[in-house]
């Protein structure tokens, strides 16, 4: 619960009661307690003062977070990340490669607050794998973890064992980290947050996006799921699924074909972050091909008991993260077979065609639809639906706005730094 945020949309005497009430919840009533309503009112018509200067003001272009689709996952997410990447200079890819140094982040699943080890777990897997699916021999991790003020202890170190998990079984190093609380003193609850890191290096040749062609088939392993997986399964009352995703076979298997199959493979990601959906738009933005998806075979490649719990749900599995890795190769009888060998299951579930109009289309030419928002995997989501107040041109509008905004405090900073000449 956010008290700075409520001080700054409410009028002072309902913040102040509001506040009151709120902290009674966690923090009691001592007087110590009774004081804070007034000082984090007061904190808050301190701050706008800081408006004045146009490098600490925020210009709002109307959007929110949730509205617009960030972490979502569907093409709102995608929308932002367009500007995000165009202002970095960055593309779409699972890690960013400088020299023969691989690195990659990603953060805590948001559901996965009240379980700690197992947001520790899959943040690392999932940083590991983004980094290991571009060709890397992975060094170690960084992590950020920070706590609301009322989450007990055992979050933080029940959230470093799982991440510790990963670190110990792939024999690397936790190479440093941070803890904080959210908002410090101003917001109250037992959520916590953060992200892991993960750095490698680049051994033999990269498996970036580009380098997939026309007509290289898709070679898919079997996915058990991460951390939506693992939400979807607690939030639907199925905990003992989610014990399926303590796994690190699709991180094994991304570097068993970076040292061995690296003949037969030409390009590689990870099924993550919206499902097959988004990852066909983030490969046919890197090609200007279209994935050309064979949806049984693409669904027999699904855990079967993971298979089975979202069948129950009527969650697409087209739109959710499964965790399988996903290969591009023009051999791919043979890298299925070599596959197997190691005990991997793995089937061709399509391949890769000129530009057919949609980013993902069906063995029959029927475009798959890119959604607002991925799967709705746990009943809140389906309430919340697939809808946003905007249309494409819209919210595409707002977020130029946003990007130019900080573009034009980028350069004014950058102006004054003079670092490229020496100052």
């Amino acid at each position: 619960m956010d008290l700075e945020g409520l001080a700054r949309v409410l009028d002072e005497s309902t913040a102040k009661r509001i506040i009151a009430d709120l902290l009674k919840i966690y923090k009691g009533d001592s007087p110590p307690v009774r004081e804070l309503p007034e000082a984090i009112v007061q904190e808050v018509k301190n701050s706008r003062k800081a408006e004045s200067f146009e490098l600490l003001r925020v210009h709002k272009v109307g959007a929110k977070a949730g509205e617009s689709g960030l972490g979502s996952r569907g093409f709102g997410d995608h929308l932002i990340h367009k500007y995000l990447l165009q202002m970095s200079g960055g593309a779409f890819e699972d890690a960013g490669i400088v020299e023969d140094i691989i690195v990659s982040v990603d953060g805590i699943h948001s559901r996965l607050s009240y379980f700690p080890f197992f947001a520790g777990f899959h943040a690392t897997r999932a940083a590991v794998r983004d980094i290991t699916v571009k060709g890397a021999r992975p060094l170690g991790v960084l992590v950020d973890v920070h706590l609301a003020d009322d989450a007990d202890l055992s979050y933080l170190f029940d959230f470093e064992a799982g991440v510790l998990a990963v670190v110990k079984a792939m024999r690397i190093k936790l190479l440093a980290g941070s803890t904080l609380r959210i908002g410090g003193d101003l917001v109250i609850g037992e959520r916590i947050s953060g992200g892991v890191g993960a750095v490698g290096r680049l051994t033999t040749k990269h498996y970036l996006r580009i380098n997939a062609r026309k007509n290289h088939y898709l070679v898919m392993t079997e996915g058990r799921g991460g951390g939506t997986i693992t939400a979807t399964a607690i939030f639907n009352g199925m905990p003992e699924v989610a014990l399926r995703t303590l796994t690190l076979s699709d991180v094994l298997t991304a570097m068993k074909v970076a040292q061995d199959l690296g003949e037969y493979v030409h390009a590689m990601t990870d099924v993550t972050n919206g499902g097959i959906r988004a990852d066909a738009v983030e490969i046919s933005h890197s090609t200007g091909l279209s994935v050309v998806l064979n949806v049984e075979e693409f669904r027999k490649l699904i855990d079967p008991v993971v298979s089975r719990m979202l069948d129950e749900l009527n969650v697409d599995p087209l739109g959710l993260s499964i965790d399988s890795i996903l290969m591009a190769t023009d051999k791919p009888d043979e890298l299925v077979r070599e596959l197997g060998k190691f005990g991997i299951r793995s089937g061709v579930v399509g391949y890769l065609d000129e530009w057919r109009g949609a980013p993902l289309v069906d063995v029959y030419g029927r475009p798959i639809e890119f959604p607002f928002r991925e799967s709705a995997y746990t009943p809140v989501k389906k309430i919340i639906g697939n809808e946003t107040p905007f249309t494409r041109e819209e919210l595409e509008d707002r977020v130029r706005e946003a990007y130019r905004n900080a573009m034009t405090k980028l350069e004014t900073v950058l102006k004054t730094l003079k670092v490229n000449e020496g100052s």
